[in-house]
């Protein structure tokens, strides 16, 4: 408390008073609690009866704009709002700038006292505000009429941080004397006081609000998922601390025969800017080489020679620094009417204390006047600290990208891999993916049936995922399977030697017919007629046979009856012993129905998908990636539950499961390569798929939208042949 009695010096106890509460408050780590530290001590030290805290608030742009309410107390009023407190500071802000005319020209507001202090950078003292004129009190003596107080004397501080920089102001109202209780003017004599106070106060609440500041970013910048936004968001974050004009930030391309540092984001406000990033223009700046062509280290430039020496580079003066060379700095400012003063330079070092990039600011500017100025030691500190945050966030996202090529380029392994082990699929695990992105965008754009189905980047990756591994399990399909092209091909087609038997049964009755002229020459006419005739069957028969053989789409069963008809036929072997002409096994295989796969065959290929599902369950996918499986392991599932491996219906699958089996089975219809058809037209292809809807094999409304959306026509013009597009309105297979 404060007395009337004017003192000369500050007392030695108030000094010591002071020293204990600037250790006080430098151990507070809560802002807020700081502020009512602050202020209750003011308080104290005056005897003022009430008080106000303010924090400066800055606009979008990085400038500050208006003083915020932290805490208000009066304590013959009982008021205690703000804080801790446990009423509600309701109070609006305080505007620092009012606006002139209509080109929004900022004019400092002078009007009141608190804003006045921010202004002017120096503690104001009122005696009297019923007659003081510098400012306007109507609203105090409103709200004096209204309470029944009378706001008298105010003492308004100002906290100065780094740069000169304005963190906050404190309000005092109503100094109390300790001996009569009477309203008095703040005594002149306790101002060093208070200023001693405010300097102790400034560089505690500067140092706990940029703490706060950079735990915060520190946490944000972690998060960050994409490459490009957080190398945006460090640098803007850097100019926003250091008020610097313009930026950039280099990422380090270590390539063995030339280590340079590449522009990855170039800012500037005043020459507007904007290359790299998010939504900049592209950078055209070439890179900047580390070393020079004699091998020695570059260290003419300032942003190489942070990196190189791993250390915050700090240029006062440009144009008066002879350690670096800045003729293309000054070349750049002669063309443009810039002027390059003053520059930071951080290396962006990793947890390995490995370069991994470079921070640079150029220009830094007083934040009230905007005069260009130095970068501050503090500065230094803190932009280092935030060049150490930014390191660690963006090598883990590097780490994380090289992750995942790493694991893109593995998924294409393996789908080249699968695709290799037969020349007669060689494209389908390259194509479906193609496909599926195809349909998946289709929904994605689709705002009907399909209006709930959106993707982000993490499930579009996902789905990619899934579809390159959609046919992994083939790696177990036994080659002879995979690969069989005709329905008799096991290590070789086996149609070989059926021709053998034919060419021998034929060499037989070419033997018969001699025998038989030898003993009746007089028949020979019609006994050579009646060969020629049996030979001409026999050719037929092969010519079927080879044919039955190729495989199709279906075989009818007048077709399978003359294979055995056929396979009765007679011929002897080695050991002059009549076989039949085919073996039941080879009857079996001719009369496949569909492909060239028998069924004990086909279930060893559709095996592949129980296969395919237990590789990918037992992969540790991140959570991002948790559906793999599911969405790869369902392309063979039909809506009724008849297929397979696990016989799921349409309501127990997933969109994209549902998507996977159209594009699984549109590319196979419409493949080149198969060697049992030839590529089918999309007219026969959609046909097939209709038929399939109306079984209940696949999804009816993906199917409505793969025909509605064309997706048949943008794959058909990117992956098929000209004459296999034979449709312009697919509105009759719907």
């Amino acid at each position: 408390m404060i007395s009337n009695t004017p003192s000369g010096d500050m007392p030695i106890e108030l000094y010591r008073r002071l020293l204990r509460t600037a250790q006080k408050i430098a151990a507070e780590k809560d802002v807020y609690r700081l502020c009512e530290m602050i202020l209750a001590e003011a308080q104290d030290i005056t005897g003022a009866d009430g008080g106000t805290f303010y924090l400066v608030r800055q606009d979008k742009n990085g400038r500050d704009d208006h003083l915020d309410f932290v805490i208000v107390r009066n304590t013959s009023l009982g008021i205690g709002a703000g804080t801790h407190s446990r009423q509600q500071n309701t109070f609006p802000s305080l505007p620092l700038f009012t606006e002139l005319n209509n080109d929004s020209a900022r004019k400092a507001n002078e009007h009141n006292i608190a804003a006045c202090a921010y202004h002017h950078r120096k503690l104001i003292n009122v005696a009297d505000a019923y007659t003081e004129e510098r400012f306007d009190f109507s609203g105090t003596r409103a709200f004096d009429q209204q309470a029944g107080y009378h706001s008298q004397s105010f003492l308004a501080v100002p906290l100065i941080g780094d740069n000169r920089r304005v963190i906050g102001v404190f309000q005092l109202i109503n100094a109390i004397d300790s001996n009569s209780k009477k309203i008095i003017p703040f005594p002149q004599a306790m101002e060093p006081a208070i200023q001693a106070l405010s300097v102790f106060a400034a560089v505690a609440l500067d140092n706990q609000i940029l703490a706060e500041q950079q735990k915060d970013l520190l946490i944000e910048l972690s998060c960050e998922p994409n490459t490009r936004a957080l190398i945006e968001r460090i640098l803007r974050e850097a100019k926003l601390l250091t008020n610097a004009d313009g930026g950039t930030l280099y990422l380090l391309k270590d390539d063995l025969q030339e280590p340079r540092l590449e522009f990855a984001l170039v800012l500037n406000d005043t020459l507007k800017i904007n290359m790299g990033g998010i939504q900049g223009d592209a950078v055209t700046l070439p890179p900047i080489p580390l070393y020079l062509k004699d091998g020695n280290d570059n260290h003419s430039n300032v942003a190489t020679c942070a990196a190189l020496q791993r250390r915050v580079v700090n240029i006062k003066n440009a144009y008066d620094d002879s350690e670096f060379d800045f003729s293309g700095t000054r070349e750049f400012d002669e063309k443009t009417g810039y002027r390059s003063h003053s520059f930071l330079a951080a290396p962006l070092l990793n947890h390995e204390n490995d370069v991994v990039g470079v921070l640079q600011l150029i220009n830094a500017r007083d934040p009230n006047t905007n005069e260009v100025i130095a970068f501050s030691e503090r500065t230094e500190s803190l932009v280092s600290a935030l060049a150490s945050y930014a390191a660690i966030a963006l090598t883990n996202l590097i780490l994380v990208q090289e992750l995942k090529n790493l694991l893109d380029a593995f998924i294409r392994c393996i789908a080249q891999a699968i695709d290799a082990k037969s020349r007669h699929t060689s494209a389908h695990c390259q194509k479906v993916p193609m496909l599926m992105e195809m349909i998946a965008q289709a929904a994605n754009d689709d705002d009907t049936v399909f209006s709930d189905f959106t993707l982000n980047d993490d499930e579009w990756y996902e789905l990619r995922v899934s579809a390159w591994l959609h046919d992994c399990g083939k790696l177990s399909t036994p080659d002879s399977v995979l690969d069989k092209s005709t329905k008799l091909h096991l290590m070789q087609d086996g149609i070989e030697t059926i021709n053998v038997r034919f060419a021998t049964l034929k060499q037989q009755k070419r033997a018969e017919l001699y025998e038989a002229i030898i003993s009746n020459a007089s028949a020979r006419d019609s006994l050579q007629a009646a060969f020629d005739s049996e030979i001409e069957i026999l050719e037929a028969h092969r010519l079927f046979i080879t044919t039955a053989n190729k495989g199709g789409e279906f075989m009818a069963p007048e077709a399978k009856i003359r294979v055995r008809e056929i396979a009765a036929l007679q011929w002897l072997d080695a050991n002059e012993k009549l076989q039949p002409l085919l073996t039941e096994a080879e009857i079996y295989n001719l009369c496949i129905e569909r492909g060239t796969l028998t069924s004990e065959e086909r279930n060893i290929i559709n095996n592949h998908m129980a296969v395919t599902i237990d590789m990918l369950e037992s992969l540790p996918f991140p959570k991002k990636l948790r559906r793999v499986p599911e969405y790869a392991g369902g392309h063979h599932e039909k809506m009724d539950g008849t297929g397979f491996p696990r016989g799921l219906k349409r309501d127990e699958m997933s969109l994209p499961a549902r998507m996977m089996a159209i594009a699984d089975i549109f590319e196979a219809l419409t493949a080149r390569d198969r060697p049992y058809k030839p590529p089918m037209k999309i007219s026969q292809a959609l046909s097939i798929l209709k038929k399939m809807r109306q079984d209940h094999h696949i999804d009816p409304d993906l199917f409505e939208l793969f025909v509605r959306s064309r997706v048949w026509e943008k794959y058909a013009h990117s992956s098929l042949l000209p004459e296999q597009l034979d449709v312009e309105d697919a509105s009759a297979f719907v």
